[in-house]
């Protein structure tokens, strides 16, 4: 994706099946950097949109249960509702999929492709970018 002299980003179209926050944060993840060479990356952030909508979900699942979101288990125990630990999970595993993209710390500085090429090959031959 050529240098738009600062213009807004071209965002490619959203992925089938996002919903609204995983089309958020595709928006906002183009618009901090480019994937276009990258097709590890481009997947990383697909896969990290449609988590964000997994993610809402969970959130009103949980939200919807209020304070208490104990159930009881197969022994009659009382257990952490299973969407509570997944929502937990997930916003984890959400994050590490965001910060293994190496977004610029500035909006001002997008990633051009061979940014993004140069930190692939650095990580893959174990060399520290400069």
């Amino acid at each position: 994706m050529p240098e738009n002299d600062g213009e807004e980003p071209t965002i490619p179209k959203y992925p089938t099946g996002l919903k609204a926050r995983g089309r958020r944060l595709w928006r906002e993840l183009h618009e901090a950097a480019d994937f276009g060479d990258s097709p590890e990356a481009r997947l990383i952030a697909e896969e990290a949109c449609y988590l964000a909508d997994e993610i809402e979900r969970l959130r009103r699942i949980v939200r919807k249960a209020g304070a208490d979101t104990r159930v009881t288990g197969y022994n009659g125990q009382p257990v952490s509702m299973p969407e509570a630990d997944d929502l937990r999970k997930n916003q984890g595993i959400l994050l590490s999929m965001i910060k293994s993209l190496r977004l610029p710390d500035d909006d001002d500085t997008r990633l051009t492709r061979s940014e993004i090429g140069k930190r692939g090959a650095d990580a893959r031959w174990g060399r520290r970018s400069q």
